[in-house]
């Protein structure tokens, strides 16, 4: 049984290698500043990987429609949403590690 699609599980396998080193980089990081940084950006690279490897997979336009959707979102709202919490951080004299 050789399910092996490299189209489609290059990028999957790509999307997990950036979200297993956000995961790491959220335990090893000292500080919030650097944690909400890995996460904020290698979360939005790792989804970006493992819905496009879904949308290269799925043979239906309304299937990719909705992923680039949810991936258009999350690139407009992960960014955002981490630079809000760092200012609010910021804000309340959090100091960087």
């Amino acid at each position: 049984m050789n399910d092996f699609s490299p189209l489609r599980d290059i990028p999957i396998l790509i999307g997990s290698f950036f979200v297993l080193t956000a995961a790491v980089g959220v335990l090893r990081f000292p500080d919030l500043y650097t944690r909400l940084h890995a996460s904020s950006k290698l979360v939005t690279l790792g989804s970006a990987g493992i819905f496009l490897g879904a949308a290269l997979e799925l043979t239906e336009a309304a299937a990719f429609t909705r992923l680039a959707a949810i991936l258009l979102f999350q690139f407009l709202t992960t960014p955002l949403s981490a630079y809000l919490i760092a200012q609010a951080a910021y804000l309340r004299a959090l100091p960087p590690a």
